[in-house]
């Protein structure tokens, strides 16, 4: 009775230690997406209502709203692209892990190709955001970022 016992509780503690240990599983993902301070995971819904408490924090004119939309429907596809290759480099990153035997320079590849996706998002990321900059005024922008510091304050950032 002890020793089955014993075994289920090795067998509970290590079942919930995979689950816990693997962070990049699509639940672990899902919950730490939604709730990034950029939207990473926010519904096409929860993205329009951030921009449009946004723009009209910062009183944006019609103009001005018409050509951030613009500069931001650009990058989307762009953006959308990297990550749809950023979440496949982590499912065979995953399945690399749970084969008997590890392949070293499969997981460098993939590691390697992991930065430069990441090194590529960032990079798109930052123009975008240099463009949206260069429609504001200098006293949007100061807003802007005084808004960001706040959040950062407040551990949304």
């Amino acid at each position: 009775m002890k020793t089955i016992m014993k075994l289920s509780l090795i067998s509970g503690l290590l079942a919930s230690g995979i689950v816990l240990a693997d962070s990049h599983s699509d639940a672990y993902q899902k919950h730490a997406s939604s709730s990034c301070h950029h939207g990473a995971g926010k519904s096409m819904e929860g993205k329009k209502a951030f921009w449009d408490k946004m723009a009209e924090r910062l009183q944006l004119t019609t103009e001005q709203r018409a050509s951030i939309g613009a500069v931001m429907e650009k990058s989307r596809p762009q953006t959308a692209a990297i990550r749809e290759k950023i979440r496949t480099n982590r499912r065979e990153l995953r399945e690399l892990a749970r084969n008997a035997q590890i392949d070293d320079r499969r997981v460098q590849e993939l590691a390697r190709e992991r930065g430069n996706l990441v090194t590529e998002l960032v990079t798109k990321r930052t123009k975008t955001r240099h463009a949206i900059n260069q429609i504001l005024t200098d006293a949007q922008q100061e807003q802007m970022k005084q808004m960001r510091e706040k959040n950062r304050h407040h551990g949304k950032g």
